[in-house]
């Protein structure tokens, strides 16, 4: 029979069954939590990359509308000039614009401010003619001549995947469509000189080195500005000879106005973000300077603008959302506007 020391001794060389367990279960609690707290720190910071890569986004997309606004000519808003000119450009093969997508109403009389029912300026899309460069040529006259070249600018909305949906904030993407180049009308004009409008225009035509040995993108289109499409002279084709058509001369079956590049893809195409809905939670801004509608496609969405101000100190409101198409977690997002300052000529 083993004696009262022997039972102590055999105490002190290990542990009991019971021990054991105890000792396991407080091991797998402090595993668990350690993972758990690995796990939401991990979620945390992807969630804040999340929100840094939105934000970037949307900053990067203002940035670029602010980079042209600066040198605009023209801005064209929800009226008889504006829908005019709108109509001349090509979507054609292109992503077609939202359903109901809406340009701003133009108000010199106002500034920036929120919409209420029957009294709406904002629209959700930005179009605006801007200055793309200022040829300087030189003629076998020994002549000199500056002649400006446009282009148009427009972003709007489009569907995305199914698009705007009840219960998720994505679905939209942005599209930018920047136009072939235009002539201005009014540089032409000042050139007194037939035959040196001739080799201008040709020149401009060709695509041929200027003055400076530069050579820009070829120009078909002169374009006046602030004139309607159906007036006389609006617009005109530049011939193979340096002359001026009241029709198209590159093979356009008529009046349409082409984007520079070829088939145009929405800014936030494979960036896993999109355009905010307003589906999205009231927190994310949807809607705060216009009067939101679920009509057509629904309006606005995560894109206001607004122009107000006098012609000659227009300030143009761009307030853009932007969310990641990440739903894992918490849904990251960006809301972002400027105004800015543009010349309405």
């Amino acid at each position: 029979m083993p004696t009262m020391q022997s039972r102590h001794d055999a105490r002190q060389g290990g542990f009991t069954i019971v021990e054991l367990v105890v000792v396991a279960g407080l091991l797998g609690m402090l595993i668990y939590s350690l993972a758990t707290l690995s796990t939401q720190g991990g979620d945390a910071q992807q969630y804040a990359n999340r929100i840094n890569r939105a934000t970037e986004l949307t900053q990067d997309i203002i940035d670029q509308v602010r980079g042209e606004l600066v040198s605009s000519v023209r801005l064209f808003g929800d009226d008889a000039e504006g829908e005019a000119n709108l109509a001349l450009v090509d979507l054609d093969g292109q992503p077609p614009p939202l359903a109901g997508t809406r340009l701003p109403t133009i108000r010199s009389d106002l500034s920036v401010r929120a919409d209420t029912a029957g009294d709406e300026i904002t629209g959700n899309s930005l179009f605006f003619a801007r200055l793309a460069w200022t040829d300087r040529f030189e003629c076998t006259s020994g002549d000199e001549y500056l002649v400006d070249v446009y282009r148009w600018n427009y972003y709007y909305l489009t569907v995305e995947g199914d698009g705007p949906t009840p219960g998720s904030s994505v679905g939209l993407n942005l599209v930018r469509f920047e136009s072939e180049p235009l002539v201005s009308a009014e540089s032409i004009g000042r050139i007194a000189d037939t035959g040196d409008r001739a080799e201008v225009l040709a020149h401009l035509r060709d695509g041929t080195p200027d003055a400076t040995g530069v050579s820009h993108a070829r120009s078909y289109v002169v374009w006046r500005r602030g004139a309607l499409p159906s007036a006389a002279g609006a617009l005109q084709g530049i011939t193979s000879t340096g002359g001026v058509s009241a029709s198209p001369t590159d093979g356009r079956g008529g009046w349409a106005i082409v984007p520079s590049e070829g088939v145009l893809r929405g800014l936030l195409s494979y960036r896993y973000h999109s355009v905010v809905t307003n589906y999205g939670p009231t927190s994310q801004g949807v809607s705060r300077y216009s009067v939101m509608s679920a009509s057509g496609g629904g309006f606005p969405h995560g894109l206001e603008v607004q122009i107000v101000g006098p012609s000659n100190g227009r300030q143009t409101l761009f307030h853009l959302i932007v969310a990641s198409t990440n739903n894992r977690g918490q849904r990251a997002w960006s809301d972002a506007q400027v105004v800015i300052d543009a010349r309405d000529l």
